[in-house]
């Protein structure tokens, strides 16, 4: 697989205010174990979800549709999210940023 750079991205197409992002998709493991599994934990897969955070110069908040991507690798993740927590970081040798946590709701997009 080739390296991605991670100097080129966007979020809903605008590339200005954010300086970087992350997102974590998991999935749920159902424990399905039984007095059939002869000691050995068996799970199923359950619900899905995603979580991020950014890294950004302005501040989002309340539900939105965010699309965020690189630009460098053709990843896109796209979906509805709820903003839930902030950071605010101020540097003397640096500009004022904000931090922000969001969760998915609904489907999660990956192209």
């Amino acid at each position: 697989m080739t390296a991605i750079a991670g100097k080129t991205g966007t979020v809903d197409g605008v590339c200005g205010a954010v300086k970087g992002w992350t997102v974590t998709i998991s999935t749920d493991m159902l424990d399905a174990t039984n007095f059939c599994s002869e000691g050995w934990r068996e799970f199923v897969e359950g619900l899905q979800g995603a979580t991020g955070t950014l890294t950004s110069t302005e501040r989002f908040s309340g539900s939105v549709t965010l699309t965020l991507a690189n630009n460098g690798g053709g990843v896109s993740i796209s979906g509805t999210v709820w903003f839930n927590d902030e950071t605010f970081t101020n540097e003397v040798d640096g500009i004022f940023e904000y931090g922000q946590s969001f969760t998915f709701t609904g489907e999660v997009t990956v192209a």
